[in-house]
């Protein structure tokens, strides 16, 4: 499959996985703010971030593993083998733990990357989103993790937004997902 096939099926199969999550599990987008003495909290993403794992694994490794590769979805995975996931961005080199990503959980040769996704709840630190998206740009072109795409994912109450980064002949491009 090349990978103007492969984008479309993905983008296809993240905007399945959204309307899923929204559908099923809209709940997590509507919980309170719970309100104690010394601070207030709100549901935390990666309470959200692990139902639309679940949604993603069910939508994109049926695309993947008809081609005989075993692709896994996690969470939160910290590291390269044995070593810490360590990337640079803005010249920087900093310890990263991606929200969600879908690999083979291989090392070396056989390694294999997939797309890699941060998350955030709208109406945070724009900051914070900024940063996640130059992540994304960095693990697309760290030849350590070689992903084939990135997602920026931004939960809002009754929406989710998502943007696609990929590598073209030029550099890197962006295509939006929203449901």
């Amino acid at each position: 499959m090349n990978q103007e096939d492969t984008k479309n099926k993905l983008k296809k199969a993240i905007s399945e996985a959204f309307s899923r999550l929204k559908d099923e599990d809209g709940e997590l987008f509507a919980c309170p703010i719970v309100k104690h003495e010394c601070n207030s909290r709100k549901l935390h993403e990666v309470s959200i971030n692990h139902k639309l794992a679940n949604h993603l694994e069910i939508q994109i490794l049926q695309i993947l593993n008809g081609d005989g590769k075993e692709y896994s979805v996690d969470i939160e995975f910290n590291r390269e083998s044995v070593d810490d996931k360590m990337l640079k961005v803005d010249a920087k080199e900093e310890l990263v733990r991606p929200d969600i990503i879908i690999h083979n959980r291989k090392t070396g040769e056989e390694k294999k990357n997939f797309l890699v996704v941060e998350c955030k709840k709208a109406g945070g630190a724009k900051s914070k989103i900024k940063h996640d998206e130059k992540k994304l740009y960095a693990f697309l072109r760290d030849e350590r993790y070689q992903y084939e795409f990135a997602l920026q994912v931004i939960y809002e109450k009754g929406q989710i937004r998502g943007t696609l980064f990929f590598k073209n002949g030029q550099g890197i491009s962006e295509e939006n997902i929203e449901i």
